[in-house]
């Protein structure tokens, strides 16, 4: 289990943050704060340390650092999952995100408005199986309204006295 943050360097709003002010995690941990004080980038740390997907990380290297991001996350045991050089030395796959990257990656609300919009009816799916079933169906919807698009104009193009009643 994580216990806390040992070490964030040069990530977001994170100077230097070391062992004088670890942040504490627990199973379930809840983080709350002022905008602009790092919330998201904790998250991004989370979900990378996850997911081994360094992108959540690089891409929140501070600006004025001349040194990539270098994360030191404490685990149960006095085991480490240390985050440089563009990679973490270990992964923590137990662990879950619920943040806004959450939502866009695993909740489709269905508030796009189209043409099915105009049956009234709203669906929501959760899960990454779920959303990505959905954007089949959807890209699938698509074609076949292309198709009917496309005969429509076919059709139209014969002339009214060829086409009979």
């Amino acid at each position: 289990m994580i216990e806390h943050f040992q070490l964030l360097r040069n990530v977001g709003q994170f100077d230097s943050v070391t062992a004088g002010a670890q942040l504490p995690v627990s199973k379930v941990t809840l983080l709350y704060a002022e905008n602009s004080r790092g919330k998201t980038t904790l998250a991004a740390i989370l979900r990378s340390l996850g997911t081994g997907d360094a992108t959540p990380v690089t891409e929140r290297k501070r600006l004025s650092a001349t040194h990539p991001p270098h994360i030191v996350v404490a685990l149960t045991g006095g085991t480490s999952c240390v985050f440089q050089n563009g990679g973490w030395s270990a992964l923590f796959p137990q662990i879950s995100v619920f943040d806004d990257s959450f939502v866009a990656e695993n909740v489709c609300s269905g508030i796009d408005i189209g043409a099915e919009h105009r049956q009234h009816l709203h669906e929501l799916i959760l899960g990454a199986l779920g959303v990505s079933l959905n954007a089949a169906l959807q890209t699938h919807v698509a074609k076949i309204e292309e198709h009917n698009r496309q005969l429509k104009t076919k059709g139209e193009a014969i002339p009214a006295a060829a086409r009979g009643s």
